[in-house]
């Protein structure tokens, strides 16, 4: 590529970031990008705000800070310059306080490298920078996905800040270049490698202490938990380091010389006994204590020592090929956490080894294994080679179950074998569905590659996701109830699964357990749940709660400095109620609503099978069904918020989450309610408006009393549009406030008759287009709205805008059908936009499927939505489900603070955030679980872990192991629709 003009000039006088003056020869240097194409996209502080102009990237402007990236597409050839340096032509401006800027090179195939520059003085002039340690292109200075990049095929690049501060940027960049080093970056690299040396040697003394410390085996030492095949010839050794005692709550008996030490301003007591910190001291008087998680057990010993397959041994008296003892060709790793000790650094370790052996294991025979001087309790036992019911890690079966009609129903087979990496089954394999109590085998079928190795998935991005070959297992065609498991020959079997009719009714059932275990403001436990809670967060109890004049359109959403400023004191008793947001229970959020719509809508699509559901809690108003008095729970909350005139709050919230160590009903910060808005008023209508059409045939008098609520939200909320639409500020709204407007409108409709506000739906409404979009991110997402207009009784609406509707919702279904078979485990999502994170991988995102079902009845549809639900049921590398009590291996540790604070199972019918797509959402602020502890103590380094199988069950990692019970509603809708549909089109 040709350089910049005048670029071997400013070369000749770069200074690196040490301050010495860089040696630049005369050799021609390669030019990776001159700054001249437009950035194909943006992030953080920089999205929307930093450009490239002529031939500039301008990295400064209003709200530019550290804290963001950008970068383009490039194609750029690099081999041959592996040894060269990586450069940037900078200038920092006098307002700046950034300290340094990264860059990354990224491949075809998704492979990310990373630099790291330190930013110059302020000058008038470009200078030329190298990495801070003279890193050459082949050693990057972090790996940002899976392993360097290929330089060969480079096609993408970034610049990013160092995410340190909340300052101003200040930086212009003139190109991206190739340095060739001098004999100052050279000698920098000696003394960076001799550095590297020395750490080597310390890290190896390190290791050996450690093994003379944990190499005697002990009651502490690890355990072999489970041995089983992954292959025909690779036994897997399953092995827990450690475990987390859990904490508890109990009352504080002062013992002579506890001391109390303030944390947090005051706001946080710990206390110390003879020396050491053994929890938190809470409540108002600060007498009940939470004592500490504690961590017990040695660490797995896995080093050259231990590690040499020539120290391990199996052998047999049964198979005469290994009657004189075998050695593993190869041993392979993979290492994760299963909890983690709070507070503390202290992981819990599942390793599990694989053994890979010269010969394959024989079915029905028996072996014995002896893993030498590896420092676990047992290092030598026995295992049985069954295939027909050893459980193996590589099969992935669903295990919510299926109705006998399901038109799918699947499992997979695949294995990443950690540090060796991919792994592809030979052709040829059979599979059998086996009852689980007898082992008759009921169906047979054979296994059939759906992804290969070098293959990539379409999702939002395209790679192969689990970085490993996918088998589909089909049995479809299968109908026979019973209890069963899939065994795939020479391997093993995947956790056992129901076939029968109410297996859907069972998962749905958890779910909803979910929201009563999420109530606020009751008291909880038996005989309706096992987790036991005080009434929290009432103010009877002496909670403060007072109003607040902010609203929460204002910063778009929480503010808590604003929360607090407006605070006007004035009590608002009815403050409570609702349910907590996730794991903690500060705020109560009028978005909540969006899992109450969904049980409204789909008791109304099937009113006889959920008004005779019983969901196991305190009844409600006489004669109403469970399902209308959980939904009204939280509708609840909202109402009791509902000022005078009409204006729904947004919610309750503290100024600030808990505070270490507190729990919901011992928690002392204050509460406040936000001003009305007309977002929150309309999403309000909504959920109010509905209750009352469907309380109607059990309860007259309470629906008209929701009725009334319903309309008096709607009339504020429009009567407040009416205003600023009146002084001009309507547009600062956003667009995602018509939607919900136009949302009301159609479900008031629906309940009052009165054209009127059909004619408000009809101000907004995309079915007013011959072939409505209903979702154009951006502009609006009528998805709600469509399928109830489609469901307006007959001689309510317009017939051509109801069958519009029917069309579009179908398009809609027909695009995750598409994306489904764009990913290895089917997987829908009508947005092929849609970030893989927040419930992606957790919850199925199949509504439109279930509604084109519902209104169609086109078999296709129903597939879809039963093979959407299947990686969140357990068909998936993990062979867990993320819901608390479903199926057979759930989450065990998600980020719930009133159970884990005293030592309680996390409540059944919590559903995790899930996977996160770490390798586009990789910011600090998001991955620090990553950055700090995880990637170093994971074996591959976590950074390097297959997306689909990257799940730490360790509590404190909010972005995969918290939840928010809005993000539950697809669990709901799916699994209730599973359960109630009928043979036909919505059993009409």
């Amino acid at each position: 590529m040709p350089m910049k003009a005048g670029l071997v000039a400013a070369l000749l006088a770069a200074i690196m970031s040490t301050g010495a003056a860089a040696e630049v020869p005369g050799n021609p240097v390669l030019t990776i990008s001159a700054c001249d194409a437009p950035f194909l996209f943006a992030y953080g502080s920089w999205e929307g705000r930093v450009h490239i102009e002529k031939g500039h990237a301008l990295l400064r402007g209003p709200g530019v800070t550290p804290r963001g990236g950008a970068g383009c597409l490039a194609q750029v050839n690099l081999k041959g310059h592996e040894n060269d340096c990586p450069g940037l032509q900078v200038k920092t401006g006098v307002t700046n306080t950034g300290k340094g800027i990264r860059l990354l090179l990224g491949d075809t195939d998704g492979h990310i490298g990373a630099w790291e520059f330190t930013l110059p003085a302020p000058s008038a002039s470009f200078q030329v920078v190298v990495p801070r340690k003279g890193e050459s292109l082949s050693k990057p200075t972090t790996i940002e996905k899976v392993g360097p990049p290929d330089l060969a095929h480079i096609m993408q690049w970034q610049l990013t800040g160092d995410w340190g501060g909340d300052g101003p940027l200040d930086v212009d960049v003139d190109a991206i270049v190739v340095v060739k080093p001098g004999a100052d970056i050279l000698g920098l690299r000696a003394a960076v490698a001799g550095r590297e040396r020395e750490e080597l040697e310390r890290r190896r003394a390190e290791q050996a202490a450690i093994r003379q410390k944990y190499g005697k085996r002990t009651e502490f030492s690890p355990t072999v938990e489970r041995v089983s095949l992954v292959a025909p010839g690779i036994l897997a050794v399953e092995i827990q380091a450690g475990k987390v005692i859990p904490g508890s709550l109990e009352p504080y008996t002062p013992q002579t010389g506890d001391e109390r030490s303030p944390r947090e301003n005051g706001r946080q007591l710990v206390l110390k006994r003879h020396g050491e910190e053994i929890g938190w001291l809470i409540g108002p008087k600060r007498d009940q204590l939470v004592r500490y998680e504690r961590f017990v057990g040695d660490p797995l010993v896995f080093d050259d020592v231990t590690g040499d397959p020539a120290r391990f041994t199996v052998r047999s008296q049964d198979d005469p090929a290994f009657a004189t003892g075998l050695r593993p060709t190869a041993i392979h790793r993979k290492s994760k956490p299963t909890d983690w000790a709070q507070p503390g650094r202290q992981f819990a370790m599942l390793h599990t080894l694989y053994l890979v052996l010269p010969k394959p294991v024989t079915a029905g025979k028996r072996y014995d294994y002896d893993l030498g001087e590896l420092n676990v309790q047992s290092p030598k036992g026995t295992f049985t080679c069954d295939p027909s019911t050893l459980r193996s890690e590589a099969v992935h079966s669903q295990q919510i179950g299926y109705r006998p009609d399901d038109p799918v129903k699947r499992a997979f087979l695949s294995l990443w074998l950690g540090t060796g990496g991919a792994y592809t089954y030979p052709a040829g394999l059979t599979f059998t569905l086996r009852d689980d109590k007898t082992g008759a085998v009921a169906f047979t079928g054979a296994v059939e590659t759906i992804l290969g190795v070098d293959q990539k998935e379409k999702m939002f991005r395209e790679q192969n996701f689990p970085r490993t070959a996918v088998a589909r297992l089909d049995f479809s065609a299968f109908q026979k109830p019973g209890r069963y498991r899939v065994c795939v020959e020479g391997i093993g079997c995947g956790y056992p699964f129901e076939i029968g009719p109410k297996v859907w009714e069972k998962a749905f059932l958890t779910q909803m357990k979910g929201l009563y275990n999420e109530r606020s403001g009751v008291e909880l436990g038996p005989p309706y749940t096992s987790f036991a809670k005080p009434r929290d967060f009432h103010p009877a109890d002496g909670v403060r709660v007072t109003r607040s004049t902010y609203s929460a359109l204002e910063a778009g959403g929480e503010a808590f400095q604003k929360l607090v400023k407006g605070d006007t004191g004035q009590p608002v008793p009815g403050a409570w109620g609702g349910y907590h947001d996730a794991g903690d229970w500060n705020p109560r959020r009028v978005t909540h609503l969006q899992v109450t719509r969904a049980q409204l809508e789909i008791f109304e699509m099937f009113p006889e099978v959920f008004g005779a559901m019983k969901l196991n809690i305190p009844p409600g108003p006489p004669g109403v069904p469970d399902m209308l008095t959980e939904a009204l729970f939280e509708i609840d909350c909202f109402k009791r918020l509902q000022e005078p005139d009409g204006g729904v709050s947004y919610g309750i919230e503290t100024p600030g989450d808990p505070i270490d160590g507190e729990v919901s009903w011992l928690q002392s910060m204050p509460a406040y309610v936000f001003a009305a808005d007309p977002s929150s008023s309309w999403v309000y209508a909504a959920a109010a408006a509905r209750a009352s059409k469907l309380l109607a045939k059990y309860a007259p008098d309470l629906a008209g009393v929701y009725r009334e609520s319903a309309l008096k939200a709607m009339k504020w909320a429009e009567a407040d549009r009416a205003r600023r639409k009146a002084a001009g500020t309507l547009a600062k709204l956003g667009w995602e406030l018509t939607d919900q407007r136009n949302l009301a409108a159609i479900i008031l409709f629906d309940l009052t008759g009165e054209e009127h506000w059909h004619d408000v739906f009809l101000e907004d409404s995309c079915l007013k287009d011959r072939q409505p979009n209903l979702f154009v991110w951006g502009q609006h997402v009528q998805l709600d709205a469509a399928f109830a207009y489609a469901r307006l009784p007959r001689g309510m609406g317009r017939p051509e805008l109801k069958d519009r509707a029917v069309r579009a919702i179908e398009v809609q279904a027909d695009k995750s059908l598409a994306y489904a078979k764009d990913n290895a485990f089917n997987i829908t999502t009508a947005d092929r936009g849609r970030p893989m994170f927040l419930g992606f991988y957790s919850t199925p995102d199949a509504a439109e499927l279930v509604r084109a079902h519902f209104l169609t009845g086109k078999p296709r549809y129903l597939a879809g939505a039963v093979q959407a639900t299947q990686f969140a049921a357990g068909c998936n590398p993990i062979n867990m489900t993320y819901t608390v009590g479903v199926g057979s291996n759930w989450t065990r540790h998600p980020l719930h603070l009133d159970s884990r604070r005293t030592g309680q199972p996390a409540p059944e019918g919590l559903t995790v955030y899930g996977n996160l797509d770490f390798e586009r959402w990789n910011d600090d602020g998001t991955l620090w679980p990553m950055k700090w502890f995880l990637g170093r103590d994971c074996v591959p380094s976590a950074y390097e872990w297959p997306i689909p199988e990257a799940y730490w069950d360790i509590f404190i990692f909010p972005m995969i192991n918290e939840f928010t019970v809005d993000r539950w509603w697809p669990n709901i809708y799916v699994w209730g629709y599973l359960h109630a549909r009928s043979s036909g089109a919505g059993g009409q």
